[in-house]
């Protein structure tokens, strides 16, 4: 039975839409272990992740600069609890992202525990950010679609924003004080 807005039924099959679950989302494909990407994207994404972090980590010590009673010791509390979950879940992102990079270059996510061993960490990041993937298909799957102008404009956008931002904490008097600067 097929149904028809016009009609009534007129066969015997029935033709739905697919769920809104069952095709992947650009929030999933961000979650996904599996495929590749490219520099661009990748320094992107975590050039964005960088950017929510640090207003959130700067934002409340300006607040209290401006506003001296707000961040109570309870309030305190909160947010370093608050700041070490959404560093978990920033740091699983980037370490997803990451996968996903090394896949581009042909290689597995195992080589990411490498990143716990000094000086090999600082070879691991300066691969996954200036070395180019593999030309075609590897056995990770095929070759990321290449960046727009869109994405390179937003990657130098959100590095901007991220030394702007850490400027300003730098800049910011109390911290100043309080490091000894």
């Amino acid at each position: 039975m097929r149904l028809n807005s016009m009609s009534s039924a007129t066969s015997s099959s029935v033709t739905l839409p697919l769920p809104l679950y069952s095709v992947p989302g650009r929030s999933s494909r961000l979650w996904s272990t599996r495929g590749r990407i490219g520099r661009i994207r990748y320094c992107s994404r975590l050039a964005a992740v960088g950017l929510i972090y640090n207003l959130a980590l700067f934002l409340p010590l300006y607040l209290d600069y401006l506003y001296p009673a707000t961040l109570t010791q309870s309030t305190f509390t909160i947010l370093f609890y608050a700041y070490a979950g959404l560093y978990s879940v920033f740091t699983l992102f980037a370490i997803l992202q990451a996968k996903r990079r090394l896949n581009d270059q042909g290689r597995s996510g195992w080589v990411l525990l490498l990143g716990l061993i000094p000086l090999i960490n600082v070879w691991l990041v300066i691969t996954l950010v200036f070395s180019r993937g593999t030309p075609g298909s590897n056995p990770f799957g095929p070759p990321p679609s290449p960046s727009t102008s869109s994405e390179t404009k937003r990657f130098w956008c959100l590095l901007i924003l991220n030394i702007a931002v850490a400027s300003a904490a730098i800049c910011y008097g109390p911290l100043q004080f309080h490091l000894g600067l």
